[in-house]
């Protein structure tokens, strides 16, 4: 096992290792009020009220997370807002207050700026999020976007990454893949979205998180753990094993997949792949009791007009598995991995 001491860079350490870094070097006696910390997609606060308090920050990075050729400046303001909303749907609460910092160039348009704000407030009104606040600085090289997001939820309504049991049902919300694919359309313009895959790019460019789902899973019960998909299945869910000490198979016949996606792929392997491991779908992928599968199927089709998927079972141990029509077989998490590069 490495230590800092004979590490020299962060990409030594590793995304993961950087994080266990900094967990480690807090105090782990939380006080009274912090029920959830790090670990989870957001934190947990206790208030003087009877609902808790939810917070999460995200941050993208031109160069990194997006770039001119695949955000404009509209979609850039609106999905900047959507990946912390899930965040708070991923919890089952309900997103309240944004606070914006925003790092641009000095020689950046201020149609730029006014664009952005378009897109972020397109959302932020739709989900009824105020902005309360933030930070403007100049950033000489690129931009950067960092979103702070609280929302608030009844304490017996959160739904926490590490409530999955062994014997739960694994399902998710809507199709995986589509963003990737849309991702995929935009870097390789001879695709072209003109060819039909608008339906692709619009889920990379403006993904609509599972709010109301989310919401109406916490509430109900139903959802024993609960992650948004910004990773990938394939990642996602090792955080919910991980943190729930349990293990888990995925059928491969049973990942959810458009029809525009297998088009565009060519073979519905290369568009697994995307399924698996594209990440940014913003789906929710939770844990639920089989006894209350008819439950799930129920509540999930009245809030969205087709109910989630079952996509595999959670099992005791640990690792993802991935069960083919003749085998089952590790899954390694993919994903973008920050520090890899």
């Amino acid at each position: 096992m490495k230590t800092t001491t004979n590490i020299k860079t962060l990409k030594d350490l590793g995304e993961a290792g950087i994080i266990r870094l900094i967990q480690g070097r807090v105090s782990q006696k939380l006080p009274s009020y912090v029920i959830k910390g790090i670990g989870d997609d957001s934190a947990v606060l206790e208030t003087s009220g009877d609902r808790v308090l939810l917070v999460t920050t995200d941050t993208l990075i031109e160069g990194i997370h997006f770039t001119d050729q695949t955000l404009s400046p509209e979609a850039l303001g609106w999905k900047a807002i959507a990946v912390n909303i899930s965040d708070i749907a991923a919890m089952g609460g309900t997103p309240r207050t944004a606070f914006l910092s925003i790092g641009l160039k000095a020689e950046s348009k201020a149609s730029f700026l006014e664009s952005f704000m378009v897109g972020f407030n397109a959302l932020a009104e739709k989900t009824g999020i105020v902005l309360a606040g933030g930070d403007t600085v100049e950033c000489p090289s690129h931009v950067l976007v960092t979103i702070t997001l609280l929302g608030d939820c009844l304490p017996g309504s959160v739904v926490y990454r590490s409530g999955a049991r062994v014997g739960d049902d694994v399902w998710v919300t809507g199709p995986l893949g589509n963003a990737a694919g849309g991702l995929f359309v935009l870097r390789n313009k001879q695709a072209g979205a003109s060819l039909g895959y608008e339906f692709l790019v619009r889920a990379h460019q403006k993904p609509i998180p599972r709010l109301d789902m989310g919401k109406a899973l916490g509430e109900s019960g139903l959802a024993h753990a609960m992650i948004d998909i910004s990773d990938g299945i394939s990642k996602d869910l090792g955080h919910i094993c991980e943190q729930s000490g349990v293990g888990a198979v995925l059928q491969e016949a049973s990942i959810p997949m458009s029809s525009e996606l297998i088009e565009l792929a060519g073979a519905r392997q290369k568009a697994l792949q995307w399924a698996l491991h594209g990440g940014e779908d913003y789906e929710l992928l939770f844990t639920a009791s089989t006894a209350d599968k008819e439950k799930v199927e129920s509540l999930t089709a009245k809030l969205s007009g087709r109910p989630a998927v079952k996509v595999g079972t959670v099992i005791p141990g640990n690792g993802i598995f991935l069960a083919q029509k003749k085998a089952k077989v590790p899954l390694e998490g993919g994903g973008y991995l920050h520090f890899c590069k």
